[in-house]
């Protein structure tokens, strides 16, 4: 509680409005009823944020049903993943991933791989480094396992974990904060921020209770194919893209509605970002009426290339839709007219944050520039991923 995220995702997890979300996201959908209001519940929930919280805790809860609904993968793991899923329904486990290896000059550093060093009855010890650890922070439980395909000599490193982030012998080295020195601390955007981190294990122990998969390399290689993770995913995803894409209009609209700006046309700017989230609620939409029964997985989920296709669609046109928030405002950016655009209340998880600080930190600001990289980077090369 002592940063502005800490108090924003404690606010998201006691909303009573949120109630239904926390209820339904640790549930895989087996009919298309249930299918329908997990998808709604996914939207509302990403409308709190404004679409900026890209880790938030319906993203690894999908992943984790799917799993669960698929424990026999895990094979001695089974039992052990089933109660871990359990035990996160009960008490609204808020969870995030370590599952990049560290890299130098774009070559994995074998050195840092995370492996297994020691073992007894009870577990074993786990060294190394892992990233892409956003929220970890804030997070309840880190799952580790690969994000690349294993060679059969790397089985030291074949491992899918839990373990808690202040756990003996975790480290979590975590990016500074966004906060700019001109921004009122209560209305930084660090309320948004869920610091991406990398991730140490020195000898850190992991009972026998949440290791699922120690040595496997075929089960980590195959661990997306056979649970169907990635379709709760990406639909969470695609639905939070269109949360985002909505905002962005809104904001647009908001700050122009401030008072006059640099822009000459701001009714042809309005109008392309206007198109940007009607095209991209319409791809969550399409994704929604693709869905059926998939009996690989034994839950309702959406086509993948829909998914895919949808996904590819707005990281198109992300990078172009915070040029024209820039062009709004022109030279503002640098110098804001006094008492500009001073509306709070735009995102509900940090109804704290005024417009013009939201405005500059997506368009011109470190927050905005993570923000899409992050985008373009969350599942690659989407034309390459529908290929195969």
């Amino acid at each position: 509680m002592s940063t502005p995220f800490a108090k924003t995702l404690d606010g998201l997890r006691t909303n009573p409005e949120l109630k239904l979300f926390w209820d339904c996201i640790w549930t895989p959908p087996e009919t298309r009823d249930q299918f329908l209001e997990y998808t709604g519940q996914l939207r509302r929930f990403a409308t709190h944020s404004g679409g900026l919280l890209g880790r938030s805790p319906d993203f690894l809860a999908g992943i984790v049903s799917a799993w669960a609904a698929n424990a026999d993968h895990f094979g001695d793991g089974a039992e052990q993943l089933r109660e871990f899923h359990r035990q996160c329904r009960a008490e609204n486990s808020i969870l995030t991933h370590a599952i990049s290896d560290i890299s130098e000059r774009g070559r994995i550093a074998e050195d840092r791989l995370l492996e297994v060093v020691a073992r007894d009855a009870d577990g074993i010890y786990l060294s190394g480094f892992k990233q892409l650890a956003t929220l970890a922070l804030y997070a309840d439980v880190l799952l580790i396992y690969p994000y690349r395909m294993l060679t059969e000599a790397e089985d030291r490193t074949a491992l899918c974990v839990a373990i808690a982030p202040d756990s003996d012998g975790v480290t979590v080295h975590s990016r500074a904060g966004f906060r700019a020195a001109h921004e009122i601390p209560d209305e930084s955007i660090d309320a948004l921020d869920e610091q991406d981190a990398i991730i140490e294990l020195d000898h850190a122990f992991v009972p026998n209770s949440h290791v699922f998969i120690d040595g496997s390399v075929a089960q980590c290689n195959t661990l997306r194919a056979r649970t169907g993770m990635t379709h709760p995913a990406w639909i969470q995803a695609l639905g939070r893209m269109a949360a985002k894409a909505e905002m962005y209009y809104t904001l647009a609209e908001r700050v122009l509605d401030g008072g006059q700006t640099s822009v000459k046309e701001p009714g042809v700017i309005l109008a392309k970002l206007r198109r940007f989230a009607a095209s991209t609620q319409r791809d969550f939409t399409a994704a929604i009426e693709s869905a059926a029964f998939d009996d690989r997985y034994g839950f309702w989920a959406a086509d993948r290339t829909m998914l895919l296709q949808g996904i590819g669609n707005f990281t198109e046109r992300i990078e172009g839709a915070s040029t024209l928030l820039a062009q709004i405002a022109g030279l503002d950016l640098i110098c804001p007219k006094p008492g500009r655009t001073t509306q709070h209340g735009l995102i509900p998880a940090a109804p704290q944050l005024s417009d013009w600080t939201l405005f500059t930190n997506l368009s011109s600001g470190a927050y905005g520039y993570r923000q899409n990289k992050y985008e373009l980077a969350f599942v690659g090369d989407p034309d390459r991923l529908a290929a195969g």
